[in-house]
This record gives C-alpha cells, structure tokens and sequence, in this order.
C-alpha cells in the first residue's frame, strides 16, 4: 500500500502529531555543503554522517518501520486489501499471521522507544500506549490485550476464533487504531537516524547549534 502525503497529513491530524518533515539528517545532509566545519574532528563528514545511524538507531528504525508496513495493511481498505479478500473468501488467514506480526512489531518498537535517551522518542512511546489504551476493548475482542507497560499479548485462541467483524473493529480503517500506529512508526523511523546530543557532543559547535535548532523546532509544532 502506497502511503501519500494526504494520508499522512490526514491521519496527523487525527493523532495530534503534526507532519515534521525534516529529520536532522536531511537538514544536514542539505547544509554540508555550505557549511564545512559541520563534520567530525578528521574533516570526513561521511564518516559523521555514519556515526549517526548507530546500532540502537538501526534497530529502532528497522521495527518501527516494520510495525508501519503492517499497520499499513491492516487500515487499507481497498478492494484487494487483507479485510476485502477474508470477507470474499471466508479465510482468516493471513489476516491473523498480520495482526500476529503487527504485535510483535509494535512490542518490539515500544522497547526500543522506551529505552531511548530522546525526548521525542519517549513522547512516540506515551502516544502509542495511549492509542493501545483507547482501542483496548475491541482489540481485547480480537484477541490482543493490552498489558499495565502498555505492550500487547495475544490470546491465541481468541484471536483465532474471532470473527471478520471483530477483527475489523481493532484492526481495520474505521477504528483509526492501525492508522494512528502506523503514523508514528513512521515517524520513528524517519527519526531513528537522528544523532542523539551525547553523540553531537564529541563534535564542533555547528553540530550541537544544528542539534539545537532540530529539537527545538520539532517541539515548537505550529509556529
């Protein structure tokens, strides 16, 4: 499913999380070439750049971006979507091996926000605990509850004898549930490359003034 930037402006203004769209990255990626000391104490702004993307950061990106790739195919509702084809053919199938990953993804994601330094990082990880405590009724009908550190577990046969409708109302587009989860894995993902300030600390001024500037515009959200 092609995710467009109407979509992501609609579903950001579902979620109250406006569309940041440089990371600190593009920024810098955009600027160095003008600016020739934003680099690392060698003079290889490449080598900097590569700090960036550390192994944590890798991680983080690689789940959030699979829990946006499910949550992605759960909230299509398009004819051939996942819902589409169980509904035509009675076959739960890979709806339930989706809704199985998504899980695990979201799980997975949830650590890895958690136990990042970032302010915004941790804010991502409050706002999917929260969308998992709103949607905690229908996704509990579906087989998926909702733990007290707001991960989720599933109940195998719950969720196996669960019926489409059901599914649909935790998983599908009208409950808004895969959408607002997917927004924000996109939006961790798009971040996870990010250098943290402890990393920016070892560098030259025009670094941590980037830094800076980054963070303070990411919360400064409508101007």
């Amino acid at each position: 499913m092609r995710i467009t930037n109407q979509m992501m402006a609609r579903t950001s203004a579902k979620t109250g999380i406006p569309l940041q769209q440089n990371t600190l990255l593009d920024i810098m990626n955009k600027s160095s070439a003008s600016v020739g000391n934003l680099t690392s104490p060698t003079g290889n702004t490449n080598s900097f750049l590569q700090k960036l993307n550390s192994k944590s950061d890798e991680q983080m990106k690689k789940t959030a971006e699979s829990l946006s790739d499910y949550a992605s195919k759960l909230y299509d509702d398009g004819k051939d979507s996942l819902f589409a084809k169980a509904e035509a053919s009675g076959d739960k199938s890979e709806l339930i091996k989706t809704i199985t990953g998504m899980t695990d993804a979201y799980n997975k994601t949830l650590k890895s926000l958690g136990s990042s330094d970032s302010a915004l990082n941790k804010f991502y990880a409050q706002e999917l605990k929260n969308y998992t405590s709103d949607h905690s009724a229908a996704l509990k009908a579906a087989g998926v509850t909702r733990n007290k550190d707001g991960s989720l577990s599933i109940q195998k046969d719950v969720l196996e004898a669960a019926d489409i409708d059901s599914l649909k109302a935790a998983f599908g587009s009208t409950s808004g549930f895969s959408e607002k989860v997917g927004y924000v894995a996109g939006r961790t993902a798009e971040n996870a490359s990010a250098a943290s300030a402890s990393i920016l600390g070892g560098y030259d001024r025009s670094g941590t003034d980037y830094w800076n500037s980054f963070t303070k515009n990411m919360y400064n959200f409508w101007g």
